[in-house]
């Protein structure tokens, strides 16, 4: 799930998440990336990083320092833990990306998010189009003729009802033979 801050647009302003290709919007709306007609990139924006985020670079650095000289080996395992706590505790990915986003029915929406969902969104796009390519168009469901239609239902009905007054006539015949003689 790829979270979006929207800024501008007429889906609303606020958090919006983009997930599996399915937009849901500050608006309440929930669009599909197959309703997606233009991904515009306007650019990366980078984090400022905090204080922690740059001494947990400088150690990291420090511990891949460590990490390729001739230690012993308790020194050397302890620094590779270290490191992979200290990568644990990363803030994720620092490049993020002002996007438009426009639909197919001139609905647009500008949102911050990762550098990498613009990309992602463009791929589930160009997947879903692809796949209906292939599927085809829709078969053409047969014209239908009501009144012909109602009127051979009506004639059915009619041959049903006359088959089955034949049918119980037979049955009182039998009976009929069978009891009295």
């Amino acid at each position: 799930m790829a979270e979006l801050t929207i800024v501008a647009g007429e889906c609303g302003r606020g958090s919006g998440e983009y997930d599996t290709g399915l937009f849901k919007l500050p608006d309440g709306r929930e669009r599909g990336a197959e309703a997606i007609a233009a991904i515009t990139v306007h650019g990366g924006v980078g984090e400022r990083q905090s204080t922690l985020s740059q001494v947990l670079g400088g150690l990291r650095g420090g511990l891949a320092l460590a990490q390729q000289l001739d230690l012993t080996a308790p020194v050397t395992l302890a620094a590779s833990a270290l490191g992979a706590g200290l990568g644990a505790l990363d803030e994720g990915p620092k490049q993020r990306a002002l996007i438009e986003v426009r639909f197919q029915d001139d609905t647009t929406f500008v949102a911050m998010t990762d550098i990498g969902i613009a990309s992602l969104m463009e791929d589930d796009r160009r997947v879903i189009q692809l796949a209906a390519e292939r599927l085809g168009p829709e078969p053409e469901l047969m014209q239908v003729d009501a009144p012909n239609i109602a009127a051979r239902a009506t004639a059915s009905v009619g041959e049903a009802a006359s088959v089955a007054g034949t049918a119980v006539s037979e049955a009182f015949s039998f009976i009929r033979k069978k009891t009295i003689g």
